[in-house]
């Protein structure tokens, strides 16, 4: 995953979610692809990674999987990285066919949930350590309600999502390291819970962490600097309705883009 020459090269560590949802956006699923074909042509400048989210497309069936296939090519077209939030888990024979499908050009990196514990996962880093491509864990998730499973008390003191960013970085440890030595198995933390981000960086430190919460679920960017770990690869922020449905979506990913670039040189000193 090519992941910190991306970030250094565009001076931005901003993911444009690319959520079109049907109230808000017309025509079916050519309506959705032409929306966030001029989204992308308008945000990603100041972008380094697009993250179309599957549901979005899914939802229109076989037009939709197309249509997602044609803004997943114009996001690499445009120079970003492409992460496909599909947030797939299930059994490891289940899990190999998901990771075929994902795990290949334009895409760059997939949301994965590790539910179901190491052996549904191997086939995702098996994809991944063949391609070339990177995997982001769900580990303490942005959502209000994520509270009631994932910050619940384990035997031994840990909270439950302290034990998965466990897991992952022992994941992380299997596949060949990004460009920037960050690992190709990076983390998703909710941008709304910035108390947790310190102790998770604790555990996972050569994880990326991608960032979702931000703009229309309340996280405040400009909190994120312990996300970084030292390594300017090592926060991504994504923004999806505050970007995409503002006004201007340029100039809402270059304002968000300036927020972050702040806190990175706030903690680089």
């Amino acid at each position: 995953m090519r992941l910190s020459e991306h970030v250094t090269s565009r001076q931005s560590q901003i993911v444009l979610g690319l959520d079109p949802d049907p109230s808000r956006v017309d025509g079916g699923a050519m309506g959705a692809r032409d929306f966030c074909l001029r989204v992308i042509e308008q945000a990603a400048p100041s972008c380094v990674a697009a993250k179309p989210q599957l549901a979005c497309f899914e939802r229109f069936g076989p037009a939709g999987w197309a249509a997602f296939e044609d803004v997943a090519r114009a996001a690499s077209d445009a120079g970003l990285l492409v992460i496909a939030d599909a947030k797939r888990g299930d059994v490891d024979a289940t899990a190999r066919h998901y990771a075929a499908a994902f795990l290949r050009p334009p895409i760059d990196a997939l949301t994965i949930n590790p539910m179901l514990g190491t052996d549904a996962v191997e086939p995702f880093l098996d994809a991944a350590r063949a391609t070339g491509t990177g995997l982001f864990v769900l580990v303490r998730t942005s959502n209000p309600g994520a509270a009631e499973l994932e910050d619940l008390p384990l035997a031994d003191g840990r909270l439950w999502h302290e034990a998965v960013a466990e897991r992952v970085h022992a994941w992380g440890a299997a596949l060949p390291p990004c460009d920037s030595g960050l690992s190709s198995v990076g983390a998703v933390v909710g941008a709304t819970v910035p108390e947790r981000i310190a102790r998770l960086r604790a555990l996972m430190p050569d994880q990326p962490f991608l960032l979702p919460g931000v703009g229309a679920q309340g996280g405040d960017p400009a909190r994120l600097g312990p996300a970084f770990g030292g390594r300017i690869a090592g926060a991504l922020v994504s923004a999806s309705r505050s970007v995409i449905y503002a006004d201007d979506p340029a100039a809402a990913a270059r304002d968000l883009r300036d927020v972050v670039w702040g806190a990175w040189e706030a903690v680089a000193g």
